[in-house]
């Protein structure tokens, strides 16, 4: 969809309808990557928060353990747990917005 509408769509539109379709093809291709990859960044993300906070549990379960460690303001924690957290959101801009990173 995101192709069809840069290729055939948004030349054959002016003002607005251009602007509206570029959007659009926007949000097909970030929703297209976001299929591709989502579930597999999500699955890393478990594995990684799994293994920095050493319990199992839901991604929901090891965000809320997550912040809970970081209130408890722990001497160190903060260093071990940036480079995790930075790879998320690597992993996460990599499918919203690859060129950003």
């Amino acid at each position: 969809m995101a192709s069809t509408l840069t290729e055939q769509v948004v030349p054959a539109c002016d003002g607005g309808a251009k602007h509206a379709a570029r959007v659009v093809a926007n949000l097909c291709a970030v929703l297209a990557r976001e299929a591709d990859a989502g579930a597999a960044s999500e699955a890393a993300t478990t594995d990684a928060l799994s293994a920095l906070l050493d319990i199992e549990g839901s991604l929901e379960e090891l965000v809320a353990a997550l912040d809970e460690r970081i209130k408890a303001d722990d001497q160190g924690f903060d260093a071990v747990a940036y480079p995790v957290l930075l790879a998320d959101v690597q992993r996460r801009l990599a499918i919203a917005k690859p060129d950003y990173a």
